[in-house]
């Protein structure tokens, strides 16, 4: 990979978690990462730089086993999630861990996290729930909680908050937005009385409408860059 493509990776690391943080998805805490292609080695934020704040130069390289490379500052306590993540999946290329209030508020109830928006359709499978409660901060912790995530795109860790893995950054921002949106979507229905989630005819049929709409992340990642930049986020 090029120094202008890891350059633009970093870029997409600090947008990405900047605008995160502007959607509740992301607050002081939680981090964003991405594997350098075709390496062993990790970009990810530091652990005390604002997320409000972040920017390109402030990101760390890590190896996989969480060694800080090149940059300022300790990594996150929580490296261990990403680089255990790096390790199990090789079709992960980002990696984010937050703590949005309405999903994460699912792994403490008796009630599934079931799919109730068209969107959510990637999230028709059971949802894991990671039980330890703590900080991921060792392998072992990690490689736990990757047998909980599995082969899913998303699980949550009890009282804690959510692992969503993808494969690109556009990606990655989109899946955390609407993995939210469908949690809050869902605890406004079940107010409002009987469910009736998506059934799997429907995800087959969605699974194979938005298979045509390969440029929703894309989309969705212009729209909230735009406003971003217009409230100052950015």
């Amino acid at each position: 990979m090029s120094d202008a493509q890891i350059t633009r990776l970093r870029e997409e690391i600090a947008t990405c978690t900047r605008l995160l943080v502007m959607q509740g998805i992301m607050d002081f805490s939680g981090h964003v990462s991405a594997r350098i292609p075709g390496t062993d080695r990790v970009l990810i934020q530091p652990r005390d730089t604002s997320r409000a704040a972040i920017t390109a130069d402030d990101i760390l390289v890590v190896d996989i086993d969480g060694k800080v490379l090149e940059g300022k500052g300790p990594a996150p306590a929580e490296t261990a999630l990403h680089t255990c993540v790096y390790r199990a999946r090789p079709d992960a290329l980002t990696v984010c861990h937050g703590h949005p209030t309405i999903s994460t508020l699912f792994s403490v109830v008796d009630r599934p996290l079931l799919a109730v928006r068209n969107f959510a359709y990637r999230f028709a499978d059971e949802v894991p729930i990671h039980p330890d409660t703590t900080h991921i901060r060792t392998d072992e912790q990690g490689r736990a909680m990757m047998q909980t995530l599995g082969t899913h795109g998303v699980c949550l860790l009890r009282a804690h908050g959510t692992v969503v893995v993808s494969r690109s950054m556009q990606e990655l921002f989109m899946d955390c937005l609407d993995f939210e949106e469908n949690a809050r979507s869902l605890l406004y229905a079940t107010a409002l009385g009987a469910l009736l989630p998506l059934n799997p005819e429907e995800v087959s049929a969605l699974r194979a409408s938005y298979g045509r709409s390969d440029y929703r992340a894309g989309k969705l990642w212009q729209h909230y860059i735009h406003k971003g930049r217009t409230v100052g986020v950015l």
